[in-house]
């Protein structure tokens, strides 16, 4: 096959993964609604995730299967975003957001937000959160480590991302990680 073929075969594979992608996302959805009738806003179990990645990853050839497991985790963290950003319509920001804030106030000039969150200590636990930092369109200006638990197999972290509260994905990306990590707390709203 010539580069051509190939990038043509590529091209014709695309849109089927796409539809394959809207299908996964519109059973995310499904999943989104029984969990609001159920009061519930828990959608991230790294233990049913990790059996997913297990089984489905069991017959990938190992030469292709860290890329597999990173294209099936990156379709299971989007689809998480997806259902966190529904809750977080369904339930309204002073169910799911204010409380976050632990009386902080937002200032209009709001352009840095400092957090702590505490995660599993395993592989791609934090490469997760940066990932979701940047999925929902922000960066970070700072990150240190600020404790390991060896006991408890955590690891938690100081983070400063850019960006302003008022803005509804900024409160959406708070909600999602006070939802997928073991401690969250936002620290300082500042200029």
């Amino acid at each position: 096959m010539t580069l051509d073929e190939i990038r043509e075969r590529i091209d014709q594979i695309d849109p089927q993964i796409r539809e394959l992608l809207m299908k996964r996302m519109d059973c995310a959805y499904h999943v989104a609604e029984a969990k609001y009738a159920d009061h519930s806003t828990e959608v991230y179990r790294a233990d049913r995730e990790k059996t997913i990645i297990e089984q489905l990853s069991a017959s990938v050839p190992e030469d292709r299967r860290a890329q597999y497991i990173a294209i099936i985790r990156k379709i299971m963290e989007g689809s998480r975003m997806y259902q966190y950003g529904l809750l977080y319509d369904w339930n309204g920001e002073e169910t799911v957001f204010l409380p976050l804030l632990h009386s902080l106030t937002i200032p209009d000039s709001c352009r840095r937000v400092t957090l702590t969150v505490t995660r599993e200590n395993r592989p791609n636990a934090m490469s997760e959160v940066l990932s979701m930092i940047g999925d929902y369109g922000y960066n970070m200006e700072k990150m240190e480590l600020t404790e390991e638990n060896e006991e408890a197999g955590t690891v938690t972290f100081s983070l400063t991302v850019l960006g302003s509260l008022k803005d509804t994905r900024m409160k959406k990306l708070m909600f999602q990680l006070s939802e997928e990590c073991r401690a969250f707390r936002i620290l300082k709203v500042s200029e």
